[in-house]
């Protein structure tokens, strides 16, 4: 507030008096600004003593007040921001002609860009360096130093594309599973499959090109979609990622963490193999470790918060996953941290084989996102059967088929999953009552690729095998 007081008062940003006025009145109801005598008609008998109420009057000073406003957010904004800074610097020295302040200008960019993490706009910000350098030796008639800037511009413009790339890639297969969303004509994913990748990073390593290191991850990271079933494109994403970790910046750090742990939870549900989970859960720790888990700064989205429960319950670690609850649910953004820790406690009573306690807690959620709702009728379906609610379980699993097939926005992905799972829980009931064996059953559920809640299915077939 007190750097918007210097702003408002000062007159190369603000020519209209009353604005300095409004805000003295403005500043009586900071910072909620909620108070019940705060409204236009107060303002306007303090702004304006002798004149009578004129809401046009006063529409026309809070718009100015306004733009003020916002003005100063962008004069904030571009304090912190010393790249920005010193190109607009640099373009004022070139409309005035200051060619001699040229050179300070890109060495200060030099300097600052070395204190800066690589992430997706590094690359953009070394293509403009360039491209300021290339200006300056035109102006000074060295034409003949521009073909290294120009081939450096046009190496930072394929590192970006490639990171452009693996950034879509993996975000439109998150789409693709999550929300069933289609792709007709994908021009990015024809590029890279029918590009050398592996060569071109091959060739920058013979070359000790300084940023080799980089274009193998790019490549690694582009194989986990193109080529899953083949590990080592995720063992050797993971050992560049943690060898070259303090060379990105906190958002990336936290963009490539992502990309891995996707591909992760990703194999871990098709395959079934107990590899992927404890891998998942050492990122998980890692990135909590690390501060990747959190953001911003001070929380924790509700996406990563179910990610690393899950991934810790799944290769039974209930006590951290009791500790993860009672850690980090306060750093849930307020609005969704009930219903979020209502969820994970459900989750944790079903692993802990505290049934009612999961269905009571999951009656206290309002659901609103889909893939909450496939899960707690999930949660539910476990419960009603370890509980031997059978007659209840059918119903449940009839409704449950009916809410999938009739929910557009359930992803391919996900659909098939349940689908599947409610599939084998209708025949494990029937194998039970009728008392078959169960070996056939059990072998189909582990071939299957696709499917929720399989280690709890095989599990139960398995007990029915002993009885």
């Amino acid at each position: 507030m007190k750097h918007f007081e210097k702003f408002v008062s000062s007159p190369f940003h603000n020519s209209i008096k009353n604005n300095v006025q409004l805000l003295t009145e403005l500043k009586r109801f900071y910072p909620g600004f909620n108070n019940e005598k705060l409204s236009y008609e107060s303002l306007f008998e303090k702004i304006y003593p002798r004149k009578k109420y004129n809401r046009q009057m006063m529409w026309n000073l809070t718009s100015g007040f306004e733009k003020l406003a916002e003005e100063f957010l962008v004069q904030t904004s571009l304090k912190k921001n010393k790249f920005e800074h010193l190109e607009f610097l640099f373009w004022e020295f070139r409309d005035r002609k200051l060619s001699n302040y040229y050179h300070r200008i890109i060495n200060g960019i030099e300097k600052l860009l070395e204190t800066e993490g690589i992430d997706y706009l590094y690359w953009e910000k070394k293509g403009h360096l360039e491209v300021y350098k290339q200006f300056y030796h035109h102006l000074m008639d060295r034409v003949q130093f521009m073909s290294d800037s120009k081939l450096k511009a046009s190496e930072y413009q394929i590192l970006q594309f490639l990171r452009m790339a693996v950034g879509t890639m993996n975000d439109m297969g998150v789409l693709a599973r999550s929300y069933n969303l289609k792709f007709d004509v994908n021009i990015l994913l024809e590029f890279i499959k029918h590009t050398y990748l592996k060569k071109i990073v091959l060739y920058a390593y013979i070359k000790n090109y300084e940023y080799a290191f980089l274009m193998d991850i790019y490549y690694h990271s582009l194989m986990l979609f193109l080529e899953p079933k083949e590990t080592q494109h995720l063992y050797k994403a993971r050992e560049l990622y943690e060898k070259h970790f303090a060379r990105f910046s906190m958002s990336e750090k936290r963009t490539i963490m992502h990309w891995i742990l996707n591909y992760c939870n990703w194999r871990a549900d098709e395959s079934g193999h107990s590899e992927y989970r404890k891998i998942i859960f050492e990122l998980n720790e890692f990135r909590l470790n690390e501060g990747l888990a959190f953001f911003p700064e001070g929380r924790i989205p509700k996406a990563n918060y179910n990610q690393i429960l899950n991934g810790a319950l799944s290769v039974n670690k209930i006590k951290w996953a009791e500790d993860f609850i009672k850690k980090y649910s306060p750093m849930l953004q307020p609005e969704i941290r009930q219903g979020a820790e209502s969820m994970a406690l459900a989750t944790l009573y079903i692993k802990k084989k505290q049934y009612s306690k999961a269905l009571k807690t999951l009656s206290t959620i309002e659901f609103v996102d889909i893939i909450d709702k496939l899960t707690a009728r999930g949660i539910q379906a476990i419960s009603y059967y370890e509980m031997k609610e059978f007659e209840t379980l059918l119903n449940h699993i009839d409704s449950s088929k009916h809410f999938l097939n009739k929910n557009k926005f359930i992803g391919e992905f996900y659909h098939t999953a349940h689908g599947n799972f409610y599939n084998y829980l209708q025949k494990l009931l029937a194998v039970r009552e009728e008392n078959e064996d169960t070996r056939l059953l059990c072998k189909k559920i582990k071939n299957e690729t696709i499917l929720s809640n399989k280690s709890w299915l095989i599990e139960k077939t398995a007990e029915l095998e002993k009885i």
